[in-house]
């Protein structure tokens, strides 16, 4: 494993060990407690980024090198490499986000991936995510340095990483190229947070002129085994050990073109953000549309394959069946990126009516409390039922059971804990197919 993954991982976990610390106990004690969590995950970074570098073709780049302007790598021995720079398969960034990364922990909310591939190779040598703003206040100071950023015009670069031996300024290339493609999504505004005390300097933003315009807190949670997890993770684990101190990331903005760029240089000062508050339960639930659900559903139809259906379906011609929980999956990250919250649920689908079969193992999404029968209920392949007509069902949970459908979830899942989840591979297929046929969407689109 490399000295400076191991470092990092020190540097994740050593907030970990604050209370005994305190109790004055040897820091070579200390130590010894730590190190068998930050081997076990530096040696699984390791082993992923050996598979990463083989699949990226990063070896051409051994011995260093700079990127040129034209696309090419220019080698220490005088020979170039030739580099695309494009969209990144979601299954590519999944392997990259959850096994790769420092953090180990992929992003649901993930909108935009990108990156820079060398010749010949599957897999990108650099790579950088982007996800829509979920935090207000991160608006609401760009807001007061007088920038007119909103949640249609600002995109959060949420992960970023090289490969071994990659050149020593592809990085701000790859953001510089990737400045280019946001732009014409409509995105005006990118910002970014990175965390002095893992050792990040922040040298790539820096010269890709990315501008510091406030600070915020970030708080270390770790699971019941020792184990850092994102804020994200440990929402939904009620065994997290949550360590909120004093140690705060610092956030940049840059802007995609000359007129964004602009408004970055109106900023003077550092703001100083608050810890965000948990957001509180909804107390009326959103109304969606339901003709544009079932354009959604025509959507999805032209993007089923035999590789997002279930292995059960495999055998089967293609229909609804078995495409229940990628196409529910799709649904709750659109609906997060217009603020409206879903579950993920998976349990059985009943009729009263004796004539239509029940599903017994079957995936929708529910908006509102499991407590409250008022909750929203979102079928969009209901007619994986044999006997039951209709595509789509977009209707109150009470309301169901009092027409005789009943669905009875055995297991629900937030947003964030769907990366972890064995629909997620099924699903990253979905993503890509829909890229293809209807190619990326902007920003606007998305909120």
């Amino acid at each position: 494993m490399s000295a400076q993954d191991f470092d990092i991982q020190l540097r994740l976990h050593a907030p970990s060990v604050g209370d005994r610390l305190r109790l004055r106990r040897p820091h070579s004690i200390l130590y010894g407690e730590l190190r068998p969590q930050l081997i076990a995950r530096c040696s699984r970074i390791s082993s992923y980024l050996r598979d990463a570098d083989l699949l990226a073709n990063s070896s051409l780049l051994l011995g260093g090198g700079e990127a040129r302007r034209g696309f090419t790598i220019q080698r220490a021995d005088g020979s170039s490499v030739r580099v695309n720079f494009t969209v990144v398969a979601p299954s590519a960034g999944h392997l990259y986000q959850s096994k790769v990364h420092y953090l180990l922990s992929a992003r649901a909310d993930t909108l935009v991936e990108v990156g820079c591939y060398l010749q010949g190779a599957t897999h990108p040598v650099t790579y950088l995510a982007f996800s829509m703003c979920d935090r207000p206040g991160t608006i609401q100071a760009l807001q007061r340095q007088e920038i007119p950023a909103r949640r249609d015009n600002l995109l959060v670069l949420t992960r970023a990483l090289g490969l071994s031996g990659v050149a020593r300024n592809l990085m701000s290339f790859t953001i510089g190229q990737a400045v280019k493609y946001l732009r014409g999504m409509g995105c005006k505004f990118i910002v970014t947070a990175f965390n002095p005390l893992l050792g990040f300097s922040g040298s790539a933003l820096h010269a890709a002129n990315f501008t510091p315009f406030a600070t915020a807190p970030v708080a270390y949670c770790y699971d019941k085994f020792g184990s850092y997890q994102t804020r994200r993770q440990s929402m939904s684990d009620k065994c997290t050990d949550r360590r909120a101190g004093n140690y705060r990331n610092l956030l940049v903005v840059l802007g995609t073109d000359g007129t964004s760029r602009k408004e970055t240089r109106k900023v003077t000062t550092l703001q100083h953000l608050a810890e965000p508050a948990h957001d509180a339960p909804a107390h009326h639930l959103p109304a969606l549309d339901p003709d544009e659900l079932r354009r959604f559903r025509s959507r999805l139809e032209a993007a089923w394959s035999l590789s997002t259906a279930h292995p059960s379906y495999a055998c089967e011609p293609l229909s609804s069946k078995g495409q229940c929980g990628v196409s529910s999956v799709w649904l709750a990250r659109r609906l997060r990126q217009r603020e409206i919250e879903a579950t993920y649920c998976y349990g059985r689908l009943t009729f009263d009516d004796p004539a239509i079969s029940s599903v017994d193992h079957h995936c929708w999404i529910e908006i509102g409390s499991a407590a409250d029968a008022h909750r929203h209920v979102i079928d969009l392949t209901c007619d994986q039922a044999d006997g039951f007509e209709e595509k789509v069902i977009y209707r109150r949970y009470d309301e169901l059971a009092r027409a005789g459908i009943r669905y009875e979830p055995v297991t629900r899942l937030a947003v964030d804990d769907l990366p972890n989840d064995r629909v997620w591979p099924r699903y990253t297929q979905l993503e890509e197919s829909m890229y293809l046929k209807w190619g990326m969407q902007t920003l606007y689109d998305s909120v």
